[in-house]
């Protein structure tokens, strides 16, 4: 049984609303943009002179700043400045201190840069800098272990400081320890956790917004991502080794869940558990080809009803990846028509025209390089007002 998402969860009466910024991770800035934009909807993201800098207006405790793969630290309360010399910025900094002071707890200072930094400024002279001027108010420092950590960021792009105190400290990309050639079920098609962890985000949204369905799912990284992240989830495929080696992948990173059932992508409804009321929020698809693909539709015909099967139970957003010719990077917007690369296996105008033909509505594409002689567009699209 499958019920339709039909508006988001009202945020919980007494949860307390506040501001940071947002320092996203350099793989793929635009990726993260989009995918920071879809974890927080309703205009609550507004983007910076840098692309890998934004601010955030969200509850203060949101689950969300921890799932999402693309951010490399919050700032509570954060100020982005225009570079104006190191004396400027200390003055502004320690006013910031006396309205943000440190909460009695231990603390640190961690300066980083994006880019190629600001000339002529020294992070680690800043840091030290900084540092005298919480001794002198009194904090506690602690370069070993703080309780807290007060971060300046200089992107070398926008010419920008960016500073405040962090929130949990800077996040390391946790998506290393779970790298898809360390699973005991892998394939070379597997694609990286950071990727599935962003493609689940974009697609699905919100936590409060629904589950995840993932019905051609090989090895399980975009399920895996998503029970990882505190979604509920659904893995299909219709190869029951693939079934098997997903579990086994699960298991592996550390939940003991079974959201994975035999079944057709093509008829999804038919597949899902009879376990009652499901809301899915999106779909993640990374349709097979070639040897690893399944079945004996051709690609387009088993893409097509694999989307309108899609359509039947989701009502949300749809990401869908398919492998393109290289082309140089772009990683600070989405694609425009123009700069698209050739697909392997369609045409542009054939996935248009399958995506409305569906009941989706296009909304962006990405490139993400896989090696000199083969790339991945990620695909967006949400769903199209049904009769």
């Amino acid at each position: 049984m499958v019920r339709m998402r039909c508006g988001e969860e009202p945020a919980p009466i007494g949860k307390r609303m506040g501001e940071c910024i947002v320092s996203l991770r350099g793989w793929h800035p635009a990726l993260a943009q989009a995918e920071l934009s879809a974890l927080f909807p309703n205009g609550r993201v507004k983007p910076l002179a840098s692309p890998r800098l934004a601010r955030l207006t969200c509850l203060e405790d949101a689950p969300e700043l921890s799932i999402s793969s693309g951010i490399e630290a919050i700032f509570s309360n954060g100020m982005n400045l225009q570079w104006a010399g190191e004396d400027a910025l200390l003055k502004h900094i320690e006013e910031h201190l006396e309205t943000y002071p440190n909460d009695g707890s231990t603390c640190a200072v961690s300066a980083w840069k994006h880019g190629e930094g600001i000339e002529g400024c020294s992070r680690t002279n800043l840091a030290g800098k900084v540092g005298g001027i919480l001794s002198r108010m009194g904090a506690s420092i602690d370069l070993e272990s703080p309780e807290s950590t007060f971060g300046i960021l200089l992107d070398g792009l926008a010419q920008t400081v960016t500073f405040g105190w962090l929130k949990d400290g800077l996040k390391g990309d946790s998506s290393i320890e779970r790298r898809a050639t360390q699973r005991p079920f892998f394939k070379p098609v597997s694609l990286e956790p950071r990727l599935a962890r962003l493609a689940v985000n974009l697609a699905c949204g919100p936590l409060s917004a629904g589950a995840c369905v993932d019905p051609m799912t090989g090895t399980g990284g975009f399920t895996i991502e998503a029970i990882l992240s505190g979604r509920n989830a659904i893995g299909i495929d219709l190869d029951e080794a693939m079934i098997r080696g997903a579990k086994k992948n699960l298991e592996w990173a550390g939940s003991q869940l079974n959201p994975f059932v035999q079944g057709d992508a093509t008829n999804i409804r038919d597949a899902l558990p009879d376990t009652g009321t499901i809301l899915f929020a999106g779909v993640v698809l990374d349709p097979p080809y070639g040897r690893n693909s399944h079945g004996s539709m051709d690609h387009q015909d088993l893409l097509q009803k694999t989307l309108e099967s899609a359509r039947d139970v989701v009502d949300g957003g749809l990401v869908l990846i398919l492998p393109s010719e290289p082309r140089s990077e772009q990683l600070d917007h989405p694609l425009a028509v123009d700069e698209r690369p050739s697909l392997k296996h369609y045409a542009w105008e054939t996935i248009e025209m399958m995506l409305n033909e569906t009941g989706w509505c296009y909304q962006n594409a990405w490139y993400v390089s896989v090696h000199g002689s083969l790339g991945r567009v990620i695909v967006s699209a949400t769903t199209a007002p049904q009769d």
